[in-house]
């Protein structure tokens, strides 16, 4: 292996989040639980953790564990007013909340938790997606199942590192729809040469793309950007092509 790939497999490293039972990480969202069991009460269906840590993909520069809070449909509420109550809830418990896409994260010990509200309706996962104001009807399950088995998490977790160094909006599961089609051709265990791979993706063809939810071909994930927001990637994307200094793109 070579410097370059040693030291960016570093940094990899150094951000990504431990999936361990027993990890810091892990424990901090265990203290949360029992405020979400009783906020759900007997429209509760599961706790599971999901999103990135479950895949495997998790980097502290962004969230530490993503918890998906699984309800049966409640009457007379929307899944909006769900996502909305449960804003109400931590916050009438002094917790500090941030809301983000589809879900709202905490802090606790140190460590950001993303809890992410659903219902199980007819075989699919109904999330709110804040920024189109709309429910979406998916399967996060399978999203776990499909990047957990990718093959592609480092290069996952290196792209969203490169995306919290230069401050772009850049929803992570539509970042790692990305990364697997820019590599989709591309050889395993290439670590460098795969980020630029993805890399070139962002800056030419990723603009003009349309990414699907695999489990839901009329959700358009990469509709969740705007055209400056999908501008701005490719902009920095190109500028990272012409970086001779992986100290510089990453660190």
């Amino acid at each position: 292996m070579s410097k370059t790939e040693q030291y960016v497999a570093s940094i990899v490293e150094k951000y990504r989040v431990q999936v361990d039972t027993d990890s810091p990480a892990h424990r901090a969202a265990d203290k949360i639980l029992p405020l979400l069991k009783h906020w759900g009460k007997q429209y509760l269906l599961g706790l599971t953790l999901s999103g990135a840590y479950a895949k495997n993909t998790a980097v502290s520069l962004s969230s530490h564990v993503d918890v998906l809070v699984l309800l049966t449909p409640v009457p007379g509420m929307e899944m909006k007013n769900v996502f909305w109550n449960l804003c109400e809830y931590l916050t009438e418990h002094n917790l500090d909340i941030h809301t983000r896409q589809v879900s709202v994260q905490v802090e606790q010990d140190g460590f950001r938790i993303d809890l992410i509200p659903a219902c199980r309706e007819r075989n699919r996962t109904v999330l709110f997606n804040k920024k189109s104001g709309k429910s979406v009807a998916t399967d996060v399950a399978q999203h776990v199942h499909l990047v957990g088995n990718s093959g592609r998490q480092q290069e996952i977790c290196a792209m969203k590192i490169w995306r919290a160094r230069n401050d772009l909006y850049f929803p992570s599961f539509c970042l790692e729809l990305a990364v697997l089609r820019a590599l989709a051709d591309e050889s395993f265990g290439h670590l460098t040469e795969n980020i630029q791979a993805v890399l070139r993706f962002l800056s030419g063809r990723f603009e003009k793309s349309v990414i699907r939810d695999p489990v839901n071909q009329e959700n358009v994930v990469s509709g969740d950007l705007m055209p400056d927001e999908r501008a701005a990637i490719a902009e920095v994307a190109r500028e990272a092509l012409y970086e001779e200094s992986w100290e510089k793109l990453l660190r």
